[in-house]
């Protein structure tokens, strides 16, 4: 009886241990290297190893920024000789609209002749008859043609005292594009819906002038852009890399192993 007794304890007593093992392993795993079993609190998530950018990265980033800032703050040049006199008078006209002070070689060197046309409120305007409103749609269904043609014209007369040797200063073109606010909202005041039309006016104000910050305030000519539009490019650029790059480095690794890609064999190559 007494034999029977310690039997029964002694059951019970491994099955408790059994139990309590199976707990413990329940919530570890066995290490590949050792065969050691690590409990799950131990175990870490591998993260991204977060080293610092190469200094020769670094160095190039400094440098990029550097000269896009360089560029994109590039002032107009001083003039070397004096401004044309006949286009600076023709400037000062263009509110009067008055005709009769084009340049009289203008036609030629420009190979065009002006013309005159009213706004809504009855002012006249000096305007290149050809010209038009450098939008999709050119502004419509609002009424900014006049407007337009004359604000051509008037880049006209940055090209033409350009092609003459005596180029403007900025504040010629500045006049102009004050001019083009101006009878804009001139327009709106006749058009039966003044609130939209005031918001064009205003995006139509905000693409000349930054239009006229990119071309320095100078003739509008093809090359006239290039410094502050490669300055914007390095910009953006240099704004992409650093983005990527961080992103990289603080982005977690993928745990697991590597998958390895085949290795490539000619045809007929042996496996060996």
């Amino acid at each position: 009886m007494r034999s029977r007794t310690r039997l029964a304890a002694l059951a019970r007593l491994t099955a408790d241990r059994a139990g309590s093992d199976g707990q413990a392993h329940a919530g570890s795993r066995r290490t590949p290297s050792t065969g050691r079993r690590v409990p799950a609190a131990d175990r870490r998530v591998p993260t991204a190893d977060r080293r610092p950018l190469p200094g020769w990265l670094r160095s190039l980033l400094v440098l990029g920024v550097g000269i896009a800032a360089a560029l994109t703050v590039a002032t107009p040049g001083n003039a070397q000789v004096g401004a044309d006199a006949a286009a600076t008078r023709m400037i000062h006209a263009l509110p009067a609209g008055d005709l009769s002070a084009v340049p009289e070689d203008f036609a030629q060197v420009m190979n065009y002749t002006p013309a005159t046309a009213r706004l809504a409120d009855g002012s006249l305007r000096v305007i290149n008859p050809d010209g038009s409103c450098s939008v999709p749609g050119e502004g419509r269904p609002f009424d900014f043609a006049v407007a337009c043609k004359a604000h051509d014209f008037g880049y006209d007369l940055l090209r033409y005292a350009q092609r003459r040797g005596a180029p403007l200063d900025s504040t010629a073109r500045a006049e102009i594009d004050v001019l083009l606010d101006h009878d804009l909202r001139v327009q709106c005041v006749a058009d039966s819906t003044p609130g939209s039309c005031d918001a064009t006016v205003a995006l139509f104000a905000a693409g000349v002038g930054f239009n006229s910050w990119r071309q320095v305030s100078g003739p509008p000519v093809d090359t006239s852009g290039l410094p502050r539009t490669a300055g914007l490019v390095l910009l953006a650029l240099a704004g992409g890399g650093c983005l990527v790059t961080a992103r990289s480095r603080l982005l977690p690794a993928r745990p697991g192993p590597r998958r390895r890609l085949p290795r490539f064999r000619r045809p007929g190559a042996s496996a060996g």
